[in-house]
């Protein structure tokens, strides 16, 4: 009786990186470790990861939004002038 098949079956991925990087996972790894396994795990962990919005300025934000045509120049200039007013408060 064979196993069965596995819902999330690995891909091959060719990816290039710095000799540098290479002997430095390299060592990292013991003989038996699987390189493979352990960028994978790497991968997760950075997708993973939640982003600090709270490191982004007001400013950044709604500079933001206005490149993305959320809101209009007008808008953005009476947000820029709130947000003055409450530094200045601050």
């Amino acid at each position: 009786m064979s196993r069965p098949r596995s819902t999330d079956p690995s891909v091959a991925l060719s990816i290039a990186v710095p000799q540098s990087l290479k002997t430095r996972l390299d060592q990292e790894l013991s003989y038996k470790q699987s390189r493979s396994k352990w960028v994978c795990h790497a991968i997760k962990e950075k997708l993973e990861q939640e982003f600090d919005y709270d490191s982004l300025s007001t400013r950044f934000l709604i500079r933001e939004l206005q490149l993305r045509k959320i809101i209009s120049t007008e808008l953005l200039t009476s947000l820029m002038m709130r947000v003055e007013e409450i530094e200045e408060l601050q």
